[in-house]
C-alpha cells in the first residue's frame, strides 16, 4: 500500500498541466478517449437489428390477429360445432 506521501506526489503528476496538455493533443491526433460511451452492440446477421414479433417466422401474414387468434378462434369453434352436434 502507498503511503500518504506518494498517493499525493501520484495524484499531483496526474493533475499536472503538462499532463493535461499531452492528453488535448493526443486526442486532437485521433486517439481514442477511454471509457467513453461506445455506439451499441449490433449482434444481428441481417445487420437490420431485433424487431418486436419478428425473431421467428409465423404463419399468415407475420401479424398477431393471423398468427395467434386465427387459430385459437378456429380451434375452438371446431370444439363448440362438434360439442353441439354430439349434444343433438
Amino acid at each position: 500500500m502507498q503511503t500518504p506521501a506518494q498517493q499525493v506526489s501520484q495524484l499531483a503528476q496526474q493533475n499536472s498541466i503538462s499532463t493535461l496538455v499531452a492528453r488535448v493533443r493526443a486526442r486532437s491526433a485521433g486517439t481514442p478517449m477511454p471509457f467513453t460511451s461506445q455506439g451499441p452492440v449490433e449482434n444481428s446477421e441481417s445487420g437490420r437489428g431485433y424487431t418486436l414479433g419478428r425473431e421467428y417466422p409465423t404463419m399468415g401474414h407475420g401479424d398477431m390477429f393471423s398468427g395467434i387468434v386465427t387459430p385459437v378462434a378456429l380451434s375452438l369453434t371446431f370444439c363448440i360445432m362438434v360439442g353441439k352436434t354430439l349434444a343433438k
